[in-house]
C-alpha cells in the first residue's frame, strides 16, 4: 500500500508536469504565431511602401522626359516662323516611355499619340526633304511649315497638363 500511495503524488506530479508543457507550448506556439504575424505586416507595409516610391520615381521619370522633349520640339516648331529649318524632333522619349502612360489621366493619353502623330507627319517631310529632293530647293517647305505649326498649335495643351501633373 505504501508503493501505491507514493505512486499516487509521482503520477499526479507527472501528469501536471505534462500538462503544464502541452500548455507553455501552446502558448508558445501561439506567441510565436502573433509576432511571426506583427513582422510579416512589417514586411507587407515596408515593401508597399517601397512600391509606392518607386512607381512615383517612375511617373515622374516619365513626366519630365515627355515634358523636356516636347518643350524642345516645341521650341524646333517655333522657329519655323522665323526661318526654315530642317531639324528632325525628338522622339527618343516617347519611344521609351509610350508603354508607361497609364498612370496618366485619360485625357492625356488621347492626346499624346496625336500629338506624337503630328511630329511624326513633319519628321517625314524633313526626312523627304532631305533625301529625296534636291538639298535647299524648298519643294516642302509650305507643308513642313505648316505640319510644324500644326504640331506647335497642338503641343500647348499637352504640355499645360504635363505642367499640371507636376504641381
Amino acid at each position: 500500500m505504501e508503493n501505491q500511495s507514493q505512486l499516487l503524488p509521482l503520477l499526479t506530479n507527472l501528469l501536471s508536469g505534462f500538462i503544464g508543457s502541452i500548455i507553455g507550448a501552446f502558448i508558445g506556439a501561439w506567441a510565436t504565431l502573433k509576432a511571426s504575424k506583427v513582422s510579416l505586416n512589417g514586411l507587407y507595409q515596408q515593401e508597399k511602401g517601397r512600391r509606392k516610391y518607386e512607381e512615383r520615381k517612375q511617373s515622374t521619370t516619365v513626366i519630365h522626359a515627355l515634358l523636356k522633349e516636347l518643350k524642345e520640339n516645341q521650341t524646333i516648331a517655333q522657329e519655323w516662323q522665323n526661318k526654315t529649318n530642317t531639324v528632325l524632333m525628338s522622339r527618343e522619349a516617347w519611344a521609351t516611355f509610350k508603354g508607361h502612360i497609364s498612370f496618366l489621366p485619360d485625357k492625356l493619353q488621347r492626346n499624346l499619340p496625336y500629338t506624337y502623330s503630328l511630329l511624326s507627319d513633319y519628321n517625314s517631310l524633313v526626312e523627304y526633304d532631305r533625301y529625296k529632293l534636291s538639298h535647299g530647293a524648298g519643294y516642302v517647305d509650305d507643308k513642313m511649315r505648316a505640319a510644324a505649326e500644326k504640331f506647335n498649335g497642338d503641343v500647348g495643351g499637352v504640355i499645360a497638363q504635363f505642367e499640371e501633373l507636376l504641381k
